[in-house]
């Protein structure tokens, strides 16, 4: 039996698993509040060639207690690489180079090609990554923003994405290329997809646009934005760019950016919480319908996964999309698994890993 070692880094965090086969062993989440600089609202995290070091460590650590099993394979989540097609690479000195300058963007996902080539280095085994936040299938009329300098980009939670699909068209009787489905992945960021028989054909950056989340404000209204960025708020463009992706949201409605506390406070009998909260569903909602209209209407199924797919929000954007098609609810995420399960068609199956 084959051994993997998944690792899915968070910007606080780092969850890895053992699998032997697609079973899985050893869970853990290592959690890195000690990473963080500084305790007021100028926090900030080193840079991710800066937690590296820190971070492999830990996971030796976790493999050493596990009993130091012979691993075949260590696959680490895609960061925000350049735009690719959808499938497994090996970790390189060019993909390495790009993640660890933010070449093409900022993420704590940047760091999970450069944690697999640490360990697998020591392993002696390959290390790659599977279905980036950088896959783009676009077709060209997705890329028209109304601005000529600004294309819009293709980047989203692809890894989750493509597993639920996956298993939703299972769940149909067939594979992803016999469908057409909606993929909304509901976390901490949002991204919502058209899949046109396995693609993924369009997407709101769940950065730049789209529905609000726990901490990102989504698509906000053009003349206000402006307004805002030209009203001393903020000292910088980034500072801006940081308080609209990690202090909006549900967040600065709310003051928390915990699902769970929220849907207590609305048991509870805070009418402003399940506005609010249903603002969220409502904006969600009409998300899935544009991109209906991006499949001519020639829907399957709506699949709705990630840490949020759950009642009360559900039920709300079943009520308003439910005429649409039917709504598959695969909730949670399983980044882990279809990380393990890209290094064992890779080792077990003889999959090549594409070229970056």
């Amino acid at each position: 039996m084959k051994t993997f070692l998944a690792i899915n880094p968070g910007s606080t965090s780092t969850k890895i698993a053992l699998y032997r086969g697609n079973d899985s062993w050893t869970l853990e989440e290592i959690a890195h509040a000690e990473l963080t600089i500084g305790q007021d609202d100028a926090a900030r995290m080193p840079e991710p060639i800066d937690q590296v070091e820190f971070r492999s460590s830990q996971i030796d650590e976790f493999l050493r207690e596990a009993g130091a099993p012979q691993l075949h394979a260590v696959v680490g989540r895609g960061g925000i690489t350049r735009p690719l097609e959808a499938g497994s690479y090996a970790v390189n000195q060019a993909m390495i180079d790009d993640l660890t300058t933010n070449r093409y963007g900022t993420h704590a996902s940047n760091l999970g090609a450069l944690l697999a080539a640490s360990v697998a280095r020591i392993h002696e085994v390959p290390a790659l990554i599977v279905d980036p936040v950088g896959v783009d299938q676009f077709e060209p009329l997705a890329r028209y923003s109304g601005w000529p300098a600004l294309a819009r980009k293709s980047q989203l939670h692809a890894l989750n994405m493509r597993s639920v699909a996956r298993e939703a068209c299972r769940q149909l009787g067939g594979s992803i290329e016999d469908y057409n489905v909606i993929i909304a992945h509901l976390g901490g960021g949002i991204s919502i997809g058209p899949m046109k028989k396995g693609r993924l054909i369009d997407v709101n950056n769940a950065m730049d646009g789209g529905p609000f989340s726990p901490q990102r404000t989504g698509t906000l209204p053009l003349r206000g934005l402006v307004e805002l960025a030209y009203s001393g708020q903020f000292p910088s463009a980034k500072a801006l760019v940081d308080a609209l992706t990690r202090k909006g949201g549900l967040l600065a409605y709310l003051g928390t950016d915990d699902a769970r506390e929220i849907i207590a406070r609305i048991s509870a009998g805070d009418a402003k919480a399940e506005e609010i909260y249903q603002a969220m569903a409502y904006q969600i909602a009409k998300e899935i319908g544009a991109m209906a209209t991006v499949l001519g209407g020639a829907v399957d199924a709506i699949v709705l996964t990630g840490g949020l797919a759950r009642p009360p929000l559900t039920d709300w954007i079943a009520e308003r999309c439910d005429w649409i098609a039917p709504l598959i609810l695969i909730p949670g995420e399983r980044e882990l698994l279809s990380l393990a399960q890209a290094g064992a068609r890779h080792v077990c199956e003889g999959e090549a890993l594409q070229a970056y």
